[in-house]
């Protein structure tokens, strides 16, 4: 008799959604791919913002933002985190994490292009260097600037993960080596069912919102 293991399969649930939203998704992550250098201050903002926010929240601050200049302006963003039309949640604390990112934003700039043909070290730099990034949010802000590799491990995605057989996504990482556990069995299963991980992020959160966002 062989013990070989069966080979994982893409729930018909997702692979129909995927073979739908295939086209939508290739062209998300290229704009990620296309995103100019000028704008990763406002996308490292944006995934400050976000942590248990709404991201369009979280996107209408960043436009105002951007709007504002905050990047070289000297503005108070707390008004814009408070208002209730885009209300972001913790905003005190993520004022101040606006804050220190302006102020180390040019050193930031830089490790990124030190690091970013090593994506998993990159992202251990940025959740050391930036204060509210943790990996997760790394591998966001990493992502939506065209740097993939890392999973962005959001408890919307380990419920998915978890319908498609990943019994290491039952529950939130609350350290590094549990995350990466659940990233190993992630990408060991986007191999098996030949669709790239960042393809399956986008799809599992279109199927959240009913869009794709970032």
């Amino acid at each position: 008799m062989s013990t070989q293991k069966k080979k994982s399969e893409f729930p018909e649930i997702y692979a129909s959604e995927y073979r739908k939203m295939k086209s939508d998704i290739e062209t998300r992550l290229q704009d990620f791919h296309n995103v100019p250098e000028k704008d990763w201050f406002y996308e490292a903002c944006y995934c400050i913002l976000t942590p248990q926010s709404k991201a369009v929240h979280a996107d209408a601050v960043v436009k105002k933002l951007i709007d504002m200049n905050f990047e070289y302006n000297d503005v108070d963003p707390m008004p814009l985190l408070r208002d209730p039309e885009h209300y972001i949640r913790f905003h005190n604390q993520k004022t101040i994490n606006l804050q220190l990112l302006k102020e180390h934003f040019p050193e930031i700039r830089l490790l990124i292009h030190e690091f970013r043909q090593t994506p998993l070290m990159l992202r251990d730099v940025l959740t050391a260097k930036v204060r509210g990034f943790g990996m997760k949010e790394s591998a966001h802000f990493m992502r939506n600037i065209g740097i993939f590799g890392p999973t962005i491990l959001d408890r919307h995605i380990l419920k998915h993960l978890l319908a498609c057989g990943i019994k290491s996504a039952k529950n939130p990482p609350t350290n590094k080596s549990i995350y990466l556990k659940i990233e190993k069995a992630w990408l060991k299963y986007c191999k098996e069912v030949q669709i790239d991980m960042e393809s399956m992020d986008l799809l599992f959160w279109s199927m959240e919102t009913g869009f794709i966002l970032k």
